[in-house]
């Protein structure tokens, strides 16, 4: 008899008795200590321990997985049901978004208080999924405080300078709050923080859009956050929760995200996102956020860049946005829609595959896609007359 090697691994689909109990190995591979030779080879009961220790585990993921789908099915629900009763409150608070400019795109008066519904049906995710985490529950304390604002804004339309100001103070401290340290990462997550925010309120300008683009956000940061094994589940409840209230923001729009949604989205996602700056190795994990959120930053910052061109506010609304300009060339809001959607989905993916060095060829590869994408658009995007 020989002494025993070091683990290694078979995969086998016998049968094996473990505790005067007969289980089956269906294909699985699990490690046995080999003791003598040749034929006279057998497992060692550690073995059979660590199969069921490999099998326990397993569940645990499958359960873990099946409750986050559970959720965000419930969160999808509680947001299509909480609409109406927010649709008759907006009636009520004067939060109604009336077309009397000539840059809106609808011409009847529109409630615009529908974050209410997605921040609600995105708490209640989140607190059905377990006790939140530390930087989970700043961002919820931060969201619900840009909310509140952001119904002020909606009735009342309050100032820019101020608005900025106090989504600063709010992103400063969600962000303290969360653990991160450091001058330089703390201003470069606040920065981000609220650069996310103002850009998802500059996409909130036709039916449907802002919804869309934030529910396929939520759906690929989610993805990315699991290929670095990263907890998810907040972005998936997000997404569901977008995609509830999309029910009834879809052309015709029966409901407006306002402020106190776009905002308040944004901040989440900037929140969520920031775990990806944290973990990512220097190279082209670091752009994986900015694919993500693609489009919302290209929009923000070409409007942000075409005012102060024209010697304007940089905060001064005006109809030469990416949709208004789609709009322009002759397309409906269903494919201004679409075509918005389907690029924010496409650079989004190249985020996700630049989320990990396992897909850097097809982030290659994708890169130059997304690259002869925007060449294509370019006239829309690059046009500051």
């Amino acid at each position: 008899m020989h002494a025993a090697r070091f683990p290694r691994y078979k995969r086998s689909s016998a049968f094996c008795r473990s505790d005067n109990r007969i289980r089956p190995r269906t294909g699985a591979i699990l490690p046995y200590i080999s003791v003598g030779r040749g034929e006279n080879k057998r497992l060692h009961p550690e073995g059979d321990a660590t199969a069921c220790c490999f099998f326990s585990q397993r569940k645990r993921k499958e359960r873990k997985y099946g409750m986050v789908v559970w959720i965000s099915c419930a969160v999808f629900g509680l947001a299509w049901a909480l609409v109406p009763p927010v649709v008759a409150l907006a009636w009520r608070i004067g939060a109604v978004d009336v077309p009397r400019d000539w840059r809106r795109m609808h011409r009847e008066s529109v409630p615009r208080a529908g974050g209410l519904a997605i921040y609600a049906a995105f708490l209640i995710g989140c607190l059905l999924s377990g006790q939140p985490s530390r930087s989970l529950t700043c961002a919820l304390l931060g969201g619900g405080l840009l909310l509140v604002v952001g119904l002020v804004d909606d009735m009342r339309c309050l100032s820019a300078g101020y608005k900025l100001l106090f989504q600063v103070a709010v992103a400063t401290a969600a962000v303290l709050g969360s653990g991160v340290t450091g001058g330089w990462r703390v201003a470069g997550a606040v920065l981000w923080v609220v650069v996310l925010t103002n850009a998802h309120n500059f996409i909130d300008g036709l039916d449907g859009l802002f919804a869309g683009c934030a529910a396929i956000e939520g759906i690929l940061l989610g993805v990315a956050l699991l290929l670095r094994a990263i907890p998810a589940s907040p972005a998936f409840f997000l997404a569901a929760a977008c995609l509830g209230f999309r029910l009834y923001n879809r052309y015709p729009a029966r409901i407006f995200a306002g402020d106190c949604g776009s905002g308040t989205v944004g901040f989440l996602l900037g929140m969520q996102s920031l775990s990806l700056f944290r973990s990512a190795w220097l190279g082209g994990a670091m752009l994986a956020p900015l694919f993500l959120f693609a489009y919302p930053l290209t929009d923000l910052f070409t409007a942000v860049l075409r005012r102060l061109l024209r010697g304007k506010n940089p905060f001064a609304a005006d109809r030469a946005h990416l949709h208004h300009r789609l709009s322009a060339a002759g397309l409906s809001h269903v494919q201004c829609g679409g075509v918005l959607l389907s690029v924010s989905a496409a650079l989004g993916s190249v985020g996700v595959l630049l989320s990990t060095g396992r897909f850097l060829l097809g982030a290659s590869c994708a890169c130059l896609g997304a690259a002869f994408l925007l060449v294509q658009l370019r006239k829309y995007v690059l046009c500051f007359a």
